[in-house]
């Protein structure tokens, strides 16, 4: 398909978009595999410890997607110039909304 309506930045700005959300989903992940290995380590009761282990490995598996994602995401960059330039941009755009609300 050609493409006559997209920018010449949008590929790069979707992808440092779409990095930064698995970034901030990662960061949660990894918040939660460690609460959730510091609750198994001082659980007491074996019916809570078998629902936190179940938890955090339901967690590690969707870590592992992320990363897999990820580095789906990064194999698309082809210009590190052009993919700086727009995590600066989308950036920018991430803080001014921010501001507005």
């Amino acid at each position: 398909m050609q493409y006559t309506q997209l920018s010449d930045n949008y590929k790069y700005d979707t992808l440092a978009d779409a990095i930064y959300a698995r970034e901030v989903e990662y960061f949660h992940y990894d918040f939660d595999r460690t609460n959730f290995e510091h609750l198994l380590a001082n659980a007491t009761d074996n019916e809570f410890a078998a629902n936190v282990a179940e938890r955090l490995d339901s967690t590690r598996k969707q870590m592992g997607n992320v990363e897999a994602v990820m580095a789906a995401l990064h194999a698309q960059i082809d210009d590190q110039a052009e993919y700086k330039a727009a995590v600066v941009r989308v950036t920018a755009k991430r803080k001014a909304k921010e501001a507005e609300g």
